[in-house]
């Protein structure tokens, strides 16, 4: 696979030069800003199908916005990237009204619950830096790119005051994180290619494709306290695992010098 890949970059590489006397455009560019939209789908999950879930601003399933990426190229060849994704899910913005409904139906029956929680987040964020390298011919480019950078998800609180029907009994129940990423930040690594055809001097149409890995390690703790005898039963959630997501996408690149 890995020689069919090489033969394919050499032929490619052969294309490129042979059209270059021809072709005013190609390898000439030094700036570049690209715009894409696109979904990410997931390899493997983070969420694991539990309350919990919900405190985690995040979906496996979502779209994202690249609104702020750009590219320098300081060789013929090889460029500096930098892009930032803006990831989101029309679902990510009703995770608080969702858990406490979750949480009404497995307590309900038995208890009043008055509840509070922190400010909902209805986006995770991913930045990268990385190093590009320029394939062009006549009217296409490949542009493969290796990039190291970060993702933040945003975790939220809960917490809830129940009395027990029919009896004086009163718990609080609190769902926090006690451990998350410094800053809430993964360090997250991203080979990318990004592929198309020149529309005009300034302007390519783009279909961008990038597989990115990251490993967050957040802990949540779940706490049922008797409010009279302080007797407390604690469970722990552990989110730790090797994420791997697809993420496919399109727009386009616009030629700024």
């Amino acid at each position: 696979m890995i020689r069919k890949l090489f033969l394919i970059f050499l032929l490619f590489e052969l294309l490129s030069h042979s059209a270059y006397g021809q072709d005013s455009l190609a390898y000439k560019s030094k700036w570049q800003i690209r715009i894409l939209a696109g979904g990410n789908i997931p390899i493997t999950k983070l969420l694991q199908d539990n309350e919990v879930d919900y405190l985690l601003q995040y979906k496996d399933h979502s779209y994202y916005l690249q609104l702020l990426s750009s590219s320098y190229f300081f060789h013929r060849h090889w460029g500096a990237d930098f892009n930032l994704r803006i990831g989101g899910s029309s679902k990510i913005g009703y995770r608080t009204d969702d858990f406490i409904a979750k949480i009404q139906s497995r307590y309900g029956d038995n208890y009043f619950i008055s509840a509070e929680t922190n400010e909902t987040k209805e986006a995770f964020y991913q930045a990268y830096v990385g190093i590009i390298y320029r394939l062009e011919t006549n009217k296409f480019y490949v542009y493969p790119t290796l990039s190291i950078g970060g993702t933040a998800i945003y975790t939220n609180h809960w917490q809830a005051h129940l009395k027990e029907k029919n009896s004086n009994n009163e718990y609080g129940l609190f769902l926090s994180t006690k451990k998350k990423p410094s800053n809430g930040i993964s360090i997250t690594f991203a080979p990318s290619v990004s592929f198309g055809y020149k529309l005009s001097k300034r302007v390519f149409l783009n279909a961008d494709v990038m597989l990115s890995y990251f490993r967050p390690n957040f802990v949540f703790e779940k706490q049922f306290t008797n409010l009279y005898t302080k007797k407390s039963a604690v469970e722990h959630f552990y989110y730790k695992k090797n994420i791997l997501t697809l993420g496919l996408g399109g727009g386009i690149i616009i030629v700024i010098h």
